[in-house]
């Protein structure tokens, strides 16, 4: 009789062990270079500096991809579009605004371009143009049905307001 409530009492012990220490210690993160999902992270820490010089040098040769792009195609507004978005990235509103009043040239029902010249605008703190592109932005997804987009620039467009 005490053999089997000796083994009832390993077995409970053990189930509990399993249920409750062995979860937490494979789960949880530890100082051991594991994340809380098992994956190995390496104790190497991140040179922001560095990093920051990377993004850098990853935008400055797009920028130069989409300015040679441009060269060899300037009816292609997509091109205009996307080195806008580089400028804006780059924290140079002015040179975007440039870019995406070359994409409104050439496609002037492009929403996303009025969306993206009242970003660059508002950047440099010029709210009534701001505004007005992002209402001409508004309209062109209105008609288009894009309710997504028509949303997320109605949002914008009371954030400018709230500037005012």
């Amino acid at each position: 009789m005490k053999t089997k409530q000796l083994t009832f009492l390993l077995s409970l012990t053990a189930l509990f062990y399993f249920l409750l220490a062995l979860p937490s210690a494979i789960f949880s993160e530890s100082r051991t270079g594991y994340d809380g999902a098992g994956n190995y992270i390496p104790d190497i820490v991140i040179d922001e500096k560095e990093s920051r010089k990377l993004v850098t040098n990853r935008l400055e040769g797009k920028r130069q991809e989409f300015i040679e792009k441009i060269k060899n195609n300037p009816t292609n507004y997509l091109y205009y579009y996307y080195l806008g978005d580089v400028y804006l990235e780059m924290k140079r509103p002015a040179e975007a605004i440039v870019s995406f009043e070359g994409v409104i040239k050439l496609n002037p029902r492009n929403g996303k371009a009025h969306y993206q010249l009242a970003k660059a605008y508002d950047q440099i703190n010029d709210v009534s143009r701001a505004i007005r592109h992002v209402a001409i932005a508004s309209q062109i997804f209105k008609d288009n049905l894009d309710l997504h987009w028509q949303t997320k620039v109605n949002v914008f467009l009371l954030q400018l307001r709230e500037q005012e």
